[in-house]
């Protein structure tokens, strides 16, 4: 898979993600509310279940845990200041 055809994959769960982030009672919840450590807590769960699902061999599974850990990764440098390498 070539690396735009990733960052597609990386868009889409964003675009996701944005649209459902609901709470209980139909509102809705901005990712600027959330801390740093909230982010690191979803991704955390999410590599979690990527373990399981490679532990019961489904690759498949595991993969899609990793594209939401990434779009997490992005969702997280999007709402705080994240400096580039130098």
């Amino acid at each position: 898979m070539k690396r735009k055809d990733v960052y597609a994959l990386i868009d889409k769960e964003r675009e996701y993600q944005d649209t459902t982030r609901k709470l209980n009672k139909g509102e809705t919840r901005d990712d600027s509310e959330k801390s740093v450590c909230d982010f690191i807590i979803y991704m955390e769960y999410q590599l979690n279940k990527a373990k399981w699902e490679i532990y019961h061999y489904r690759e498949s599974g595991a993969l899609e845990a990793i594209r939401k850990v990434t779009a997490l990764g992005v969702a997280v440098m999007e709402q705080n200041d994240t400096k580039p390498r130098a």
